[in-house]
């Protein structure tokens, strides 16, 4: 019986992204090549009160990524009022899909 299948090798052409405390693929190496701390905890003041159970062990982190409100809704051709009610996540997802396909040398016609 045969094993199964090696998967048919792959060729990145381009890549981005957008990380806590880097806008870029490039400056999230150059963070982790420098030991860059990108995560923040907040003090505990500014902790929410009763977010936990008494006795919990829970670890207060935020990953924040920054430029989520400069979104260009135009590029997209999306509605301004349709852009105020999506998603952060769906926004930063398209403006890093675009900058992958750039990255690569597909800069296609807006």
């Amino acid at each position: 019986m045969a094993g199964p299948r090696p998967a048919p090798p792959i060729a990145v052409i381009g890549m981005a992204g957008v990380f806590p405390g880097a806008a870029d693929v490039e400056q999230y190496w150059a963070n982790l090549v420098d030991v860059v701390e990108s995560i923040s905890r907040p003090a505990q003041s500014a902790a929410r009160p009763g977010s936990a159970a008494d006795g919990e062990r829970l670890v207060r982190a935020v990953g924040k990524v920054g430029d989520v409100d400069l979104f260009d809704a135009d590029y997209f051709r999306i509605p301004p009022a349709e852009a105020a009610i999506m998603d952060p996540q769906h926004r930063v997802l398209l403006e890093v899909a675009v900058a992958a396909l750039e990255d690569a040398g597909y800069h296609g016609d807006h």
